[in-house]
């Protein structure tokens, strides 16, 4: 007896292919890094993506500034690989600003801005019509949001904060980080940000990574 022909069905749908996953905005792989003999900094590997924050925590002397060195084209003393963006904008301790240049200079000089877009940075930060200042003449909390407007109006593809809201009272603190998320939450940077504070982290960050050892790795925080 005969059986039945077995029938297959072909799908006329196409498999669809996996998706291509963006390559990472930063890619950072170190083998290790000593200052005079002495080893500072061992194996890492670090990778951000764009529109990701990381903090990165550790004690002091540890090595984070040295990192941030590293990976914003700063230091060249060390034995890997870093893959950085052409575009990158670094926020330090204290206002890193001219002060014999206005205001509106001290982000038309470095950035080539427009009047208008200098005015739209200006107005973003709380500081519009303080254009024909100088950096003397503003408070403390002005030249840190003169020092955001400058990072974040070059339309950077990575950010690199170096403890930004270190020695600012609670109150100040506190309205650095809400104009940092208010401005983050416009664009699709990248954001290394190191930080001695875990309530910073835990606030801003996307996820955190803890230096440490001798030479220091990086791990992630507990």
């Amino acid at each position: 007896m005969v059986g039945k022909p077995t029938l297959k069905l072909v799908s006329d749908r196409a498999t669809p292919e996996p998706a291509v996953l963006p390559p990472p905005v930063l890619a950072v792989s170190l083998q290790g890094m000593r200052f005079d003999e002495k080893p500072v900094l061992g194996h890492i590997d670090l990778r951000l993506n764009s529109g990701e924050t990381v903090a990165l925590t550790g004690p002091s002397g540890v090595g984070k500034t040295t990192l941030m060195r590293i990976i914003a084209g700063l230091e060249d003393r060390f034995e890997g690989h870093v893959r950085r963006p052409d575009r990158i904008a670094m926020v330090f301790q204290e206002p890193t600003l001219m002060p014999w240049r206005t205001v509106a200079d001290n982000l038309r000089i470095p950035l080539k801005l427009s009047s208008q877009a200098i005015d739209i940075a200006l107005e973003e930060v709380g500081l519009e019509g303080r254009g024909s200042a100088f950096p003397n003449q503003l408070s403390l909390g002005q030249q840190r949001r003169l020092s955001l407007a400058r990072a974040f109006a070059g339309d950077p593809d990575l950010l690199l904060l170096d403890e930004p809201f270190v020695s600012l009272d609670a109150e100040l603190a506190d309205e650095m980080m809400t104009l940092f998320e208010t401005l983050r939450a416009k664009r699709n940077v990248a954001t290394l940000l190191v930080t001695h504070a875990k309530s910073e982290a835990e606030r801003l960050a996307t996820r955190s990574l803890h230096l440490s050892g001798q030479p220091a790795t990086l791990k992630p925080a507990s």
